[in-house]
């Protein structure tokens, strides 16, 4: 799958991250998620399920059904731990009825290639409480894909310096939990 320049959004955030004696690179890339721009999949699942594109070796399945949607990445996405992982209230990824995201890439650069391990995505959530807004921190590999913190974005003031944090220290360097953690100020959106 070939990424077009329209639909990769080039915008790069550089942030530099160091020690004492060394300075380590680390970066977002940002992509837009087009449900209309994306295959359709025989998955099963009433909503539907789409495969778009995202990162190169890096494709993002999305899948709705009654309870929320699904976001995965990676090869064969719709296996990944991640693909069965939603939110526990309504959700979706789309504002208002918008058919259109954005996911933010954390990567960094080895030989030459971007290579992602997290992903930071924003659901849209709904309870008989209220709506809310919660950033998903999704740990990345080659072999797994999961969710690994919520932060609601509505009690936190800095949600998305938060949600960088989780996805450059717990996503990067731990394995996937049994179970996602809240993370930071909570009660503010139906998680």
């Amino acid at each position: 799958m070939s990424i077009r320049p329209a639909r990769l959004i080039t915008l790069v955030i550089v942030l530099w991250c160091g020690g004492a004696g060394a300075v380590q690179q680390v970066k977002s890339l940002y992509t837009s998620l087009d449900l209309s721009a994306c295959k359709a999949l025989a998955d099963g699942r009433r909503g539907g399920a789409r495969l778009c594109e995202g990162l190169p070796g890096y494709p993002v399945y999305v899948a709705e059904s009654d309870l929320g949607t699904y976001l995965s990445v990676g090869p064969d996405a719709n296996k990944r731990r991640a693909a069965q992982q939603t939110l526990k209230s309504f959700n979706t990824l789309f504002d208002k009825g918008v058919r259109r995201t954005t996911v933010e890439w954390r990567f960094v650069v080895r030989d030459q290639q971007t290579v992602p391990y997290a992903t930071i995505v924003r659901y849209f959530t709904q309870s008989a409480t209220g709506n809310g807004e919660v950033l998903v921190v999704t740990r990345v590999t080659e072999d797994e894909t999961c969710h690994v913190a919520y932060i609601d974005a509505l009690a936190n003031v800095d949600a998305i310096v938060l949600a960088r944090k989780l996805a450059d220290t717990v996503a990067r360097s731990k394995s996937c939990p049994t179970e996602p953690e809240v993370q930071g100020a909570a009660g503010r959106s139906p998680m």
